[in-house]
């Protein structure tokens, strides 16, 4: 059983499991471009696009539980000050390492990185992000000394 959301509708059906990858990993990179849905009032049978939809929802029954309150495992916790990532450069380097999980690596034309390899020579890396061709978040992280030093630095320069 399927519901699938659009911008301003809502279908709901049903899709044979046989559609769906085997490994859902490979699925992720070449995503689903359409699902043939059985829609649930009228039995018909159609292929339905997947262009600028919301998201298929994969439920359990068509009723919903409009009282349900989600829950959530994080939302007691402090928010984590950094994001652990990968970045590739044009000529073909790759790199891991810790930013601060703020807009700073969206907005500017660069960002400070702390590098994940403790015993490595490097111990902060300003990325300029023009030679990027890859930018991956691989997970949350706590704050690290580098990064510290770099933001006390930002905040007295200011001041």
């Amino acid at each position: 059983m399927v519901v699938i959301r659009g911008e301003d509708y809502t279908l709901k059906g049903f899709a044979d499991r046989a559609q769906w990858p085997a490994e859902m990993d490979g699925s992720h990179a070449q995503g689903l471009t359409s699902i043939r849905l059985r829609h649930l009032n009228s039995g018909v049978v159609e292929d339905v696009a997947l262009t600028n939809i919301k998201a298929v929802f994969f439920v359990k029954d068509f009723s919903g539980q409009t009282s349900h309150v989600d829950l959530l495992f994080h939302n007691r916790l402090p928010p984590m000050e950094c994001l652990w990532i990968r970045i590739r450069f044009d000529d073909g380097e790759t790199i891991e390492g810790i930013i601060h999980n703020s807009l700073d690596h969206i907005v500017g034309p660069g960002f400070f990185m702390a590098p994940a390899d403790p015993i490595g020579n490097n111990w902060l890396i300003y990325v300029s992000k023009s030679r990027l061709t890859g930018f991956e978040i691989l997970g949350l992280r706590p704050r690290v000394n580098s990064l510290r030093r770099v933001h006390s630095a930002a905040k007295t320069s200011l001041a």
